[in-house]
């Protein structure tokens, strides 16, 4: 592979409410022409379970060999291939999750994703962990575990996969720590971004069912409405706006899913004017009414 060219990579897009996370396979044989160098706004891993592959990350590469995990940070730009002197077949696992649909706290969302960025910054080798790095954890059963509770979908699946590939993470962290990362110094370190615009989600989570302006959610920040808009969607890859819907419609569905109460109440809980704009917001959302979102999960 050569250095990325820039004009060559895509923007992978995800439907990030519906689908929030993914766990699959990926195989490379000789007809594979692999994945071409792409984006996203997600965190994404690959353990490979059979033969060897060529990652990329920039214009950093890597070889994989059984065993191995490479992590990319959320917009990254990284493609992989079955490495050019191997013959057979490649197999791994890919999963990939964006990070505000993980079940933990802000804080250590806000922590997977600088720290891996910027060790990657200080040394691209820090995001390839190999085989004798991972024996501690058993990562192969997580990996399985998830991508079993992808395929049969039972109620609660999603918490089970976050809550697998939280350990996963946890682990990385502490990988890099015994690489001699300063970890604590890379999370408390000054970044471009204010430290308000981290804790104005966990206000947005905890008061979805109030009226919540843009506006004034910038002047709790200190800032500009131009600049709290733009420091937003960089660190959030999606407008205010779109964070306030997305964290009620999830709700919404939490209410939905976990409790016999009508629309009108559900409505009312999770900050939409009416039924009517809940029914009209899930729909662009989900792509269907909240009737029929229930109704297909059964």
């Amino acid at each position: 592979m050569e250095p990325i060219n820039k004009k060559n990579v895509f923007f992978q897009y995800i439907d990030r409410l519906n689908t929030p996370l993914e766990v699959f396979i990926l195989q490379e044989s000789d007809t594979s022409t692999g994945v071409g160098p792409h984006w996203h706004y997600y965190l994404e891993m690959l353990y490979v379970l059979h033969g060897e592959l060529k990652a990329q990350c920039d214009n950093d590469f890597y070889i994989l060999h059984p065993g191995d995990l490479i992590l990319f940070y959320p917009q990254a730009v990284h493609s992989m291939h079955r490495a050019p002197d191997y013959t057979g077949e490649v197999h791994y696992f890919v999963i990939m999750i964006d990070l505000n649909f993980l079940n933990i706290t802000n804080e250590y969302r806000t922590r997977f994703s600088k720290l891996f960025r910027i060790a990657y910054q200080q040394n691209p080798d820090y995001i390839h962990f190999r085989r004798h790095e991972l024996q501690e954890l058993p990562i192969l059963q997580l990996l399985t575990h998830s991508l079993e509770e992808k395929r049969r979908h039972d109620y609660g699946y999603d918490v089970m996969i976050c809550s697998d590939i939280a350990s996963i993470l946890t682990y990385l962290m502490r990988c890099l720590k015994q690489k001699g990362v300063d970890t604590d110094t890379i999370i408390t370190a000054p970044d471009d971004y204010d430290a308000s615009i981290y804790s104005i989600s966990k206000y947005i989570e905890q008061h979805c069912g109030e009226p919540l302006r843009v506006h004034e959610l910038a002047q709790m920040c200190g800032m500009s409405y131009s600049y709290f808009a733009k420091l937003f969607r960089e660190t959030y890859n999606q407008s205010c706006k779109e964070y306030i819907e997305f964290t009620r419609i999830n709700k919404a569905a939490d209410l939905l899913l976990f409790t016999n109460q009508d629309l009108t109440y559900i409505s009312q809980e999770t900050g939409f004017a009416d039924c009517s704009h809940l029914i009209r917001t899930f729909k662009k959302w989900k792509g269907m009414t909240p009737k029929q979102w229930k109704k297909s999960l059964k």
